[in-house]
């Protein structure tokens, strides 16, 4: 197909970053919005812009998208690697990928501080302001620490700190504080069904939390923007 073509059927359809975490959210679901601009920080893709500045993607996009993701899930291939790779196809080439190195591999997606640090380009300074806030363990880091480390970097845009949160982790321990007071009666039973009725009434709770918290966030950015 025409370059042309092809990119006058690309602007047909933008997606916004909701949509786009729609699409491909199935398949990664540990992607967010913090993750996608983390990916247009280091040069990986380039949405189109709105008048007003919000961020669309045309399915070519979307496709980029996939490709950077599942070589980083089924490949664990740095972000310099990735972009290079992406760099020799734009330019018309056909790049073969370095071989990866199965001994090198975690398996359940595992990171060291330092392979956290380099996948999501946070500093020094935050992740151990985010250690000391309890948001990172000790190494090796799971997928949740490396989402976590990618909201941080999106934050820093504003001027946010993990030092910052303290009130928003004291928020979280007050919920999990209250989502406990209400399983523990059921852990105590020990029948054999206890933990995963425990644990089946602690997400739907939280769901609630989350459904609330949500709502009364919007509120407040309707007000802004109103």
């Amino acid at each position: 197909m025409d370059n042309a073509v092809r990119k006058i059927q690309d602007h047909l359809k933008l997606y916004t970053i909701g949509q786009v975490l729609g699409v491909l959210k199935p398949d990664f679901s540990d992607l967010s919005p913090s993750k996608l601009r983390f990916l247009e920080d280091q040069g990986l893709i380039t949405p189109d812009r709105t008048d007003s500045g919000y961020r669309k993607y045309s399915e070519s996009q979307i496709e980029r998208i996939r490709i950077i993701l599942t070589l980083q899930r089924d490949q664990y291939l740095p972000l310099k690697v990735i972009r290079d790779y992406l760099d020799e196809i734009d330019a018309g080439r056909k790049p073969l990928l370095p071989p990866t190195n199965p001994g090198s591999l975690r398996k359940g997606q595992r990171f060291s501080t330092a392979q956290l640090k380099a996948e999501t380009g946070l500093g020094d300074l935050a992740f151990r302001e985010g250690a000391e806030l309890g948001l990172f363990g000790a190494q090796p880091h799971s997928s949740h620490e490396v989402e976590i480390a990618f909201a941080l970097v999106g934050l820093e845009q504003f001027g946010i700190q993990p030092r910052h949160l303290r009130g928003l982790k004291s928020a979280a321990e007050r919920e999990v504080g209250i989502i406990t007071g209400v399983t523990e009666p059921v852990l105590r039973k020990k029948a054999p069904e206890s933990a995963a009725r425990a644990g089946h009434i602690a997400r739907e709770i939280a769901e609630r939390f989350g459904a609330i918290r949500s709502h009364l966030i919007s509120e407040a950015i309707d007000s802004i923007e109103n």
